[in-house]
């Protein structure tokens, strides 16, 4: 037994037969943890299903992956709970739940707690239609049909 101990082990005899009185301790510092209480996951993918009465929304994985090395990868579908802290946005606009559809493309950030996964923010793609964008180098065609007078 190392003569460390023998403080730490009188003190322990002496709460356990009540006789304490004037024992001296040095206060423990208190550190705080690097790791949050819950781990924060983040997820890209396409929206399956979403209920806005009881704020559920299921996404499927964008990317296939396994679990463990050798196994077959699969793109795994996630329930997700929104919360009313819950930061929706689209592109970079804020949204209601209500706005969220079935197909739209997310990237996900939630929380795994006891009670499920809860989302933290959403961010829903805008998506814009577009053309292909002129250069301006770019020689530029004529207007005119090639088969009026004057032109060969």
């Amino acid at each position: 037994m190392s003569l460390r101990f023998l403080p730490a082990l009188v003190a322990a005899v002496l709460l356990a037969a009540g006789e304490v009185r004037d024992v001296q301790t040095t206060p423990q510092a208190v550190v705080a943890s690097p790791v949050p209480p819950h781990s924060t996951r983040s997820v890209a993918g396409e929206v399956t299903y979403v209920d806005s009465a009881l704020r559920i929304v299921a996404v499927r994985e964008s990317v296939a992956s396994a679990s463990q090395k050798g196994q077959k990868p699969v793109r795994r579908i996630l329930t997700l709970v929104l919360t009313p802290d819950t930061k929706i946005l689209r592109g970079r606009m804020p949204v209601s739940p209500e706005e969220l559809r079935v197909k739209d493309y997310v990237v996900v950030r939630y929380a795994e707690t006891p009670q499920g996964a809860v989302v933290l923010s959403l961010r829903a793609a805008d998506v814009v239609a577009r053309t292909a964008p002129s250069s301006p180098g770019a020689p530029q065609l004529p207007e005119t049909a090639a088969g009026e007078p004057g032109q060969h």
